[in-house]
């Protein structure tokens, strides 16, 4: 495993399945799971497959569930949909990221899964709790 002492997470991959585990530094629990969109394991939401998709296939399941997610009980910065400064939409109440990964001319989805203390502290949050290494290789 690999700290990232810029950051708050340590990161392993296992390259093997498509996976990266990135981990809370301060816990030493894990605390996202990225799956990679071209040789990661397909992972369904609702019986809605996730990963490899091209995001407008996405579009109109994301808004679905987002107009679903609204719950008063959450802090506004958790509740509904919101999107990150590259574009990505975050369901963080549901603790996911759907990032796009480039796949030859196209950009595939790639999930990234949050732990709840993760997702709950906000967007704002998750680039500085998430290594470089998602944001820059993705």
């Amino acid at each position: 495993m690999a700290w990232d002492t810029r950051k708050y997470a340590r990161w392993f991959p296992f390259e093997g399945v498509g996976i990266d585990t990135y981990y809370d530094q301060e816990t030493q629990t894990l605390a996202a799971v990225a799956v990679d969109a071209c040789r990661g394991p397909q992972v369904s939401l609702d019986g809605v497959p996730l990963v490899g998709r091209l995001p407008l296939e996405l579009e109109p399941w994301i808004e679905k569930i987002a107009s679903t997610l609204e719950d008063p009980t959450l802090p506004e910065y958790v509740d509904g949909l919101r999107f990150g400064p590259r574009g990505e939409p975050y369901l963080l109440s549901l603790g996911l990221v759907l990032r796009c990964q480039q796949n030859g001319n196209h950009a595939r989805c790639r999930p990234v899964f949050l732990a709840p203390q993760w997702a709950m502290r906000g967007q704002e949050w998750i680039e500085d709790l998430i290594p470089d290494r998602e944001w820059l290789t993705y």
